[in-house]
């Protein structure tokens, strides 16, 4: 028992021995061996820069103000301010007396002094309708309507539209005639006119000025002298006997072909002076 005793005090007198050895350096190893914990860091924000505003200078504002981001600029929906008024069709239409004047400044054309006065045959495309009062102006004076000089039906081949047709031909051979039937209160047929030469060799239409009509006594005051009148090249429509000795008058032809265009009642009007 008391050997017993003794190795009992033995083992805690080692114990204690094992204790005393363990030095800092020894407990600080340890410690430094054991696992550490993640060190958390806070999230810390950025501290933004301040710019004194005293050393800013103009040019450096106007720097940073352009390299701003602009934002788009939006553009208001504008609306018309007029709108385009639909025309309507059924209203346009062209009466037969502005297409006569029209006629009428057809003629005047072919009256130029810087052509040879042989002038090709005027054709215009019209409706039955507008034909038929022409005829009427041609009737004037007659009792009944004027049947034309000839009559011919021919056949074309050698132009569009193919088919047989009748040609109605009628000869004017009074110059009063001609213009009962082409007069217009817009367009006055003009039997005459005048030109003038151009130093460029060209003849430009001469109108003549309104002479006033003066007393006597005031055109001897007249102090200051009268303008030269250029000299006049005249144009004139031929129609019917133009010297003593002609034996048959020049005649002024209409020819009428209908249903040229028989779907639309249009035909074909030719005048030949």
């Amino acid at each position: 028992t008391l050997f017993r005793s003794l190795q009992k005090e033995n083992e805690m007198f080692d114990t204690e021995v094992d204790s005393a050895l363990l030095t800092q350096e020894t407990v600080s190893s340890l410690i430094n061996s054991a696992p550490k914990k993640p060190t958390v860091v806070p999230n810390l924000k950025r501290p933004t820069p301040q710019v004194d505003s005293s050393l800013l200078t103009q040019e450096t504002v106007n720097i940073i103000k352009k390299s701003a981001p602009k934002k788009p600029t939006v553009l208001p929906n504008l609306k018309k301010q007029t709108s385009v008024k639909a025309m309507d069709e059924a209203q346009v239409a062209l009466t037969f007396q502005d297409w006569l004047a029209s006629v009428t400044e057809r003629i005047h054309q072919t009256l130029h002094y810087q052509f040879d006065g042989k002038p090709d045959p005027l054709v215009f495309h019209i409706p039955q309708c507008f034909f038929d009062a022409l005829q009427q102006r041609i009737s004037i004076g007659c009792t009944k309507k004027r049947l034309p000089n000839s009559t011919t039906a021919f056949v074309r081949k050698d132009a569009l539209p193919l088919g047989t047709f009748s040609k109605y031909t009628w000869h004017i051979i009074s110059m009063l005639e001609v213009k009962q039937i082409f007069d217009t209160p817009e367009m006055p047929l003009q039997i005459t006119r005048s030109f003038v030469q151009n130093s460029d060799g060209t003849y430009e239409l001469f109108k003549c000025p309104k002479v006033e009509v003066e007393s006597i006594a005031e055109s001897y005051r007249l102090t200051e002298k009268q303008p030269i009148r250029p000299l006049e090249l005249k144009t004139f429509l031929k129609v019917g006997n133009m010297s003593p000795d002609q034996k048959e008058p020049t005649p002024f032809i209409i020819e009428w072909i209908p249903d040229i265009l028989p779907q639309s009642k249009i035909g074909e009007l030719r005048i030949k002076f």
